[in-house]
This record gives C-alpha cells, sequence and structure tokens, in this order.
C-alpha cells in the first residue's frame, strides 16, 4: 500500500478528506468536519511498535491545538492499517541514529528523536 492507497481507505471512512496542498505541511490530510489534522505513514514491513518522529509529533500536536482540532496519525503495515489519537499517547522518546531521509540513495543517516506507538494504543481500522 502507498500513501494515494491508504489517502483513499480513510477517505471512505471521512468522505470530506482533504489532502494537504503544501508538501512541507505538518500533516498530510484534514476532516473539517471531524476536525482532524491527519498524518499518513506506510510501512513496507510490520511491527507491534510503530516508530514516529518526535518532531512530527509535536508538531502535529500542537498546530492540531491551535485550531481546535485532534491529532491523528494512521499507518499501513502489510498486516493491517492502526489509527491512533495523539492526544491519547505518550510516547517515550530516545535518540536514534536513522537515514537523513527516506530517499534510498541518500544513504547519510542522522541523529533523530523518535518514540513507538504501540498497536494496542490505537485502534485497527483494517
Amino acid at each position: 500500500m502507498d500513501e494515494a492507497d491508504l489517502f483513499a481507505f480513510v477517505k471512505r471512512i471521512y468522505a470530506d478528506l482533504e489532502a494537504s496542498t503544501n508538501e512541507f505541511s505538518f500533516f498530510d490530510c484534514i476532516s473539517n468536519a471531524h476536525r482532524l489534522y491527519i498524518e499518513l505513514k506506510c510501512r513496507r514491513t510490520h511491527y507491534d511498535s510503530l516508530l514516529v518522529e518526535k518532531v512530527k509529533f509535536d508538531r502535529l500536536r500542537n498546530l492540531s491545538a491551535s485550531m481546535g482540532f485532534k491529532p491523528i496519525y494512521i499507518c499501513s503495515t502489510p498486516m493491517g492499517i492502526w489509527g491512533f489519537n495523539l492526544d491519547k499517547i505518550a510516547p517515550v522518546w530516545e535518540k536514534s541514529l536513522m537515514p537523513k531521509t527516506t530517499d534510498f540513495f541518500d544513504i547519510e543517516k542522522v541523529e533523530k528523536v523518535v518514540g513507538y506507538l504501540k498497536l494496542d494504543q490505537g485502534i485497527k481500522l483494517k
């Protein structure tokens, strides 16, 4: 599943879903009717805990709070799709050496602060 497929799946749940028009936005899509800012992520491998970068987590929560919206993280893996209300989760943060980008040609690694969302902290959507 890629992000376009995941967006189409989420749009079946939230019919008013709109994609962000800014590729550098702190969210991927928005539902005004349900007051949600949503970050979408597709993982090629299934894990029992899903990685989230602290900087993205904080930006999504802060933006959502300033607008009176809920910050939602939706992640697909080969085993299903899970949704997380980030207002209800407090990850344990740790520093980790990770690829600078998801671009396979850019192998540079940088230190990032990351946390993990356990699957049982979210809702299985599919």
